[in-house]
């Protein structure tokens, strides 16, 4: 498809996993394509012109770059986080100067430090962004999508609970994969580190939390995700329901993303949100957050990365 850009750009092409996007001008084109050679050749013949610069990833092992690099093209590498925002402002055709306060949730990307971001309070415009708080690192290892319980344990650790059987993650979890998990969180060996919302949101969910409401919040719990680990858990050893946690904990980064935010605005003087990444997937969240930002313009949406990275790399 073919959409319009909020400001003219020099063609950049910005390559995605399945993904890319060619802006030339105030254009910009886009389609699913299985490898950036077939995205580079059929959208330069779509748009009548060849990139200039090729927009890929931060990660030093994504794939665009190492084609980029091969086929002797211009390379900006642009942070995951920092395209999700660019992304929204794209669709709420903010201008090339102007900068928002961007909440980039999501369930993780490569950072700038290599650490995995993903609870990301940016100033950003287009062409660069400032991290101004996140959560605090937690040390993971061998964690996937299809393993939550080892991200259950991880964030168990990190907030200092045992691994008793009564909670799930440990009882999914064998005895010597429970020891071998156990020595690398506590000697850093093959451990990456991560401070992504939906990775501890997944750990929650690994204990057996179910709902898609709001409810009460936790006491501020602050930036270390083990303060509400720790609350979660002792919730569920008095019972009560799980839907019920699950809602007070959508509540709890309800009411510490407006907090956030609120500090940002006090700082910057900023009165435009922008909402980006995966989190915001979750209908009840996004709605409870807009009512927390009162005297706030709110932008959201679901853009495809490739445009956001496309605007992030034309910006220079």
């Amino acid at each position: 498809m073919v959409i319009t850009l909020p400001w003219e750009v020099t063609p950049t092409l910005a390559v995605g996993p399945g993904c890319a996007a060619l802006g030339v001008g105030r254009r910009a084109w886009l389609g699913e394509f299985p490898d950036p050679a077939t995205a580079h050749a059929s959208l330069s013949a779509a748009a009548g012109v060849a990139p200039e610069v090729v927009a890929v990833d931060l990660h030093p092992g994504d794939p665009a770059r190492r084609w980029a690099a091969q086929a002797g093209l211009p390379i900006r590498a642009v942070p995951r986080h920092h395209a999700l925002v660019a992304a929204v402002l794209a669709t709420h055709a903010v201008g090339p100067d102007e900068q928002v306060i961007g909440l980039a949730l999501d369930h993780g990307g490569y950072g700038p430090d290599g650490a995995t971001w993903g609870s990301e309070v940016l100033i950003a415009g287009y062409k660069d962004a400032r991290r101004m708080s996140h959560l605090d690192y937690v040390r993971v290892a061998g964690a996937t999508a299809a393993r939550p319980h080892r991200l259950a344990l991880a964030h168990l650790r990190h907030a200092g609970i045992p691994w008793d059987l009564d909670l799930p993650p440990v009882r999914a979890c064998s005895t010597r994969e429970r020891r071998t998990l156990a020595h690398q969180l506590e000697t850093g060996y093959g451990c990456g580190a991560t401070a992504s919302l939906g990775h501890l949101l997944d750990a929650l969910a690994a204990l057996g939390l179910e709902g898609r409401g709001v409810g009460t919040p936790y006491p501020a719990m602050g930036l270390d995700p083990g303060t509400l680990v720790r609350a979660v858990v002792a919730d569920l050893r008095r019972g009560t329901p799980t839907d019920e946690i699950a809602a007070r904990v959508r509540a709890t980064v309800v009411a510490l993303t407006a907090e956030q935010v609120r500090r940002c605005a006090d700082d910057t003087g900023l009165d435009v949100v922008a909402l980006a990444g995966d989190v915001f997937d979750d209908p009840a969240l996004t709605r409870a957050t807009r009512k927390t930002l009162p005297g706030f313009t709110v932008l959201s949406g679901k853009p495809p990365l490739v445009l956001g990275r496309l605007l992030c790399a034309a910006a220079g």
